[in-house]
């Protein structure tokens, strides 16, 4: 054929017919010639077709075939051709001989694309059949060219994250979860269709099943195999993982591990164990850790066991199952099923039966050195592999197959891995109108800065666990970050889907409030949807050193150390040293066991007294040696006074020692200390004490108000100064008792009036006695009589007389004596009170030792009398309940509705008839047995009777 008629077949396509291997191009119908064809396919990976072809064009470019659908079909052995369609990814011009032009071209699935694209992004409770689908629509060609054959439902994935290419990123998470795929092609030759398998099960025969083994004696154009081999190879006998997982930490019943053997390995070494911990919280049940390990283990019983088989098989394809048939092994017996391989990869080599005369000389990069290879490794085979045309030309076909028994589960090799991720910044986001987005682990949601495809929205990633200061089983450091901030994330392990907050940064959105000087150190909190804050801030400034606690929530603070005005970041003036608690609201201090305010010099031990209690114990021997002088003149006693007060130094100056708490474990830490002795109060005191002085103050009223006694001493003087009236009123009597200097009682206006409603009024001189009225008279006034007396001598007046007696003589002097007749004169007398007022009898429910901090009111109670019901109704807001209290009574007895009782004896049933007095008042604790609250059914059926009481009760 010359040269003129060779360019002449190749342009009208006469020189493909019925060839080995023909060609479909964008070029046109057989417009490109293929010599050589090497190919290769396997289970689980993509094909590709390389080419060497031939053509007359003078204006071909690679772009003419760059990415475009390109077709080759292989003639079969009945003549027929088979299709392998893909996309054309690699052109390379090789020369010309003559007018005729050498090229050599690369083609493969559209899977081929997925290399040239990465991506970010992250995937929510989705299952690896759904993201490969999410990833591969993102790519033209592959969109309605893949499906999915699973015989499993696949698990939900909490969290899936891509940061490398669409290539690495869809096979390894097919290998993760035991996925594999193979191709269909479509019989027109136009499309190819991806078909991912979780069984080899789900994969179709290789045309005819049954494929024979042959001799290469027996001619040429066999199509089976020529060459059949077995190989095992020795591996791990078993799989042992363990993971964490922090929702439910592992425990000694549920290890958070799997240990899976592999089977059909009896003999191999014990120890070949393979133990590997396999990341945070890789599975949360065991079957689906057993599941994940099991993945791993069929891989390695599938590679371990494999064939190998060359020759003709024009219809063999990777993904496809086959029976070998007419093998001498097989002659033995054997099930068929025993004789059924998978083709997990295959190999072609072919060179297409041209005429002699269209071969060009070799071009570098040419596939003729690869196909002179398998020619030369298959020799004894040449005749077998060799395939004829009806024009004469030869051509090879050589297929290499690598398959196993179909008995065994197929897994791909884990060739494929995760990104080893690095740390890296997020922002934290929440959703619509949230302030703050979180869980009871104080997990987060973050907004990766690549992220493109979420917004700010809490779907921008997985709940994120957040590294704190501290933490602990019901301990801790707290502090959510909030929507806008930017914190560091990390990844457990460098795995991609397993991210964990370690820190947080400020930026130029997010300014530190303390900044510049570096002297600030602390806390500072924001309120959600305001302006206020929270704060504790340390200050370290040279020779001023401080710390501040505060809320801007009524201005509360506490303050200590080398006191200044600090706004914000700035320092301002000196305020004082020492301690500045103040609020612009309420405030309380509370000691259960007891409070000590104190100016005296700073001790180690807090409830140190010793100053004060010194001075209370002088206080008590004032009031004793004073007390000892007015019992002398026969004023009143200070003793009850005098023991209230030593009773209250005494409490001052009690020993604890120092132990571990009740109930608290005996082997507990202590590091050795906190043991000894230390001063503290015997009873709840409150006591304040100065060596410079106290002062009280208030421009409204000051009330001091003792259930028992109130004592005041002065060592020197006691000053009291009224702006209006000093007015006393005392149940029980008034004794005043001056030692030494004498008392004066002066008015500078008004009248002096002392009356005795009920008894005498005594005034008694050591010496003389004085009565004067400066500018007015004296009167002297008594309904039965006046009696002067001195020296038995006495003027009496009484009855309407007056005697005038004396042993001695009685000396009238005047300028004028007049005796004349009767006369009288009548004085008025001031009106009494008939009767005192009394304080009507009530029980104060809080008064109570069982009584809490607040008041019963609006509880129904009953009260009884020495066992009788005299009263029933809701206690009111007062806490106060009237009693109609006869004489003859024994006891009350108040039951509330929560089952709360007061036993309440009256005065005679008291310790002290004094104290049942003031108890009687309201003012005394009393005396009485209390039982606590009983079952709760019984209070709320008592409640029930108590708010519908009885008509004729």
């Amino acid at each position: 054929m010359s040269f003129t008629e060779i360019v002449s077949a190749i342009r009208s396509g006469a020189l493909q017919a019925g060839r080995l291997v023909k060609l479909d191009t964008p070029l046109g119908t057989d417009q490109l010639l293929p010599q050589r064809v090497c190919g290769r396919s396997r289970i689980g990976r993509n094909y590709e077709f390389r080419i060497d072809a031939i053509h007359v064009s003078a204006t071909f470019k690679h772009r003419d075939l760059m990415a475009q659908p390109v077709t080759l079909w292989i003639q079969q052995a009945d003549r027929t051709y088979a299709p392998h369609h893909g996309y054309v990814h690699a052109v390379h011009k090789l020369g010309s001989d003559g007018g005729v032009h050498a090229v050599q071209f690369a083609f493969s699935s559209w899977l081929h694309f997925l290399r040239y694209r990465h991506d970010a992004r992250n995937w929510q409770d989705k299952t690896v059949e759904q993201i490969l689908a999410d990833v591969f629509n993102q790519h033209p060609r592959a969109r309605g060219a893949f499906r999915f054959v699973l015989r499993d439902p696949l698990p939900v994935r909490s969290f899936v994250q891509q940061y490398e290419g669409d290539w690495n990123f869809v096979h390894r998470l097919m290998e993760e979860e035991g996925l594999f795929f193979y191709f269909e092609q479509a019989e027109d030759g136009k499309s190819h269709t991806m078909v991912i398998v979780d069984s080899v099960d789900a994969l179709p025969a290789a045309g005819p099943a049954q494929v024979p083994f042959c001799r290469s004696a027996v001619g040429d154009e066999i199509d089976g195999f020529t060459h059949w081999e077995e190989a095992g190879e020795l591996h791990s006998t078993q799989l042992t993982t363990r993971t964490f997982d922090y929702k439910q930490p592992s425990s000694a019943a549920w290890s958070k591990g799997t240990a899976v053997p592999v089977t059909g390995q009896s003999g191999l070494p014990w120890e070949a164990e393979v133990y590997g911990y396999t990341g945070a919280y890789t599975f949360g049940e065991k079957a689906q850790g057993d599941r994940l390990s099991r993945i791993r283990v069929e891989q390695w019983e599938s590679a371990a066991q494999r064939v190998r088989g060359s020759g003709g098989l024009r219809r063999a394809d990777a993904g496809r199952w086959l029976e070998l048939v007419d093998h001498p092994d097989r002659q033995t017996g054997g099930k068929p099923e025993d004789w059924q391989f998978v083709i997990i990869e295959t190999v072609w080599g072919i060179e297409n039966n041209l005429p002699v005369s269209c071969a060009t000389r070799q071009m570098p990069r040419s596939l003729k050195a690869d196909i002179d290879a398998l020619r030369v490794a298959h020799g004894g085979d040449a005749d077998a592999l060799a395939v004829h045309h009806a024009d004469g030309g030869t051509g090879f076909f050589v297929v290499q197959i690598e398959a196993q028994s179909r008995l065994l589960p197929y897994r791909s090799p884990f060739e494929h891995h995760k990104p080893v991720m690095q740390i890296e910044t997020a922002t934290v986001v929440a959703g619509e109108n949230e302030m703050v987005r979180t869980d009871e682990l104080n997990r987060i949601k973050v907004r990766f800065h690549w992220d493109r495809l979420n917004g700010d929205t809490s779907r921008a990633s997985c709940w994120v666990r957040t590294a704190f200061a501290d933490a602990g089983g019901g301990r801790g450091a707290v502090h959510v970050p909030r929507p806008g901030e930017e914190v560091l994330i990390g990844w457990l392990g460098g795995d991609c889907d397993r991210p964990v907050a370690i820190g947080r940064v400020f930026n130029g959105a997010n300014r530190p409030q303390w900044h510049s000087n570096g002297i600030l150190s602390g806390l500072q909190s924001r309120e959600y949807g305001g302006k206020g804050y929270n704060m504790l801030v340390m200050d370290d400034a040279t020779g001023q050193p401080r710390m501040q606690l505060a809320s801007s929530s009524t201005g509360a603070h506490l303050h200590l150390g080398y006191l200044i005005d600090q706004n914000g970041n700035m320092r301002g003036a000196f305020l004082g040293n020492g301690f500045d608690l103040k609020s612009q609201a309420y405030g309380a201090v509370r000691g259960g066991l007891g409070l000590y305010f104190s100016t005296h010099p700073v001790t180690l031990q807090p409830m140190d007294a010793r100053p004060a209690s010194n001075q209370l114990v002088n206080a008590a021997r004032v009031m004793d040696s004073l007390s000892q002088a007015s019992v002398a003149h026969q004023a009143e006693s200070l003793e009850p006074g005098h023991d209230t007060l030593k009773t209250f130094s005494d409490a001052t100056e009690h020993s604890i020692t120092g132990a571990l708490p009740d109930g608290a474990a005996a082997g507990g830490l202590t590091a050795g200390g906190g043991t000894g002795q230390a001063n503290a109060f015997s009873v709840p005191l409150l006591l304040l004490a100065s060596p410079a002085g106290i002062g009280l103050s208030t421009q409204a009223s000051t009330h001091i108000a003792s259930d028992a006694h109130t004592n005041l001493v002065s060592g020197k003087d006691t000053q009291i100064a009224a702006g209006r009236s000093l007015i006393a009123s005392v149940a029980e009597k008034i004794s005043l008792f001056v030692q030494n200097a004498g008392m004066k009682l002066f008015a500078a206006k008004g009248k002096v009036q002392v009356q005795a409603h009920a008894d005498d009024v005594e005034v008694t001189a050591h010496k003389a006695m004085r009565l004067a009225s400066v500018t007015a008279n004296v009167q002297v006034v008594a309904k039965q009589e006046i009696l002067l007396t001195d020296g038995s001598a006495y003027i009496r007046i009484a009855n309407g007389k007056i005697e005038i007696h004396a042993p001695g003589a009685l000396d009238f002097k005047g300028a004028e004596h007049v005796f004349g007749g009767p006369a009288r004169m009548s004085a008025d007398h001031p009106a009494f009170p008939k009767s005192m007022p009394t304080t009507p009898l009530a029980l104060s429910t809080a008064a109570s030792p069982v009584s809490g901090s607040s008041l019963p009111a609006g509880m129904p109670y009953k009260l009884f009398a020495d066992g009788a019901l005299v009263r029933q109704g809701v206690i009111d807001a007062s806490g106060q309940l009237p009693v109609d209290h006869h004489p003859g009574t024994q006891q009350y007895s108040l039951r509330l509705a929560n089952g709360v009782t007061h036993e309440i004896p009256v005065p005679a049933e008291y310790h002290s008839a004094a104290n049942g007095e003031l108890a009687n008042q309201g003012i005394h604790f009393h005396e009485g047995d209390e039982s606590g609250a009983a079952d709760r059914a019984v209070h709320r059926q008592s409640y029930q009777d108590m708010l519908n009481p009885n008509a004729n009760a």
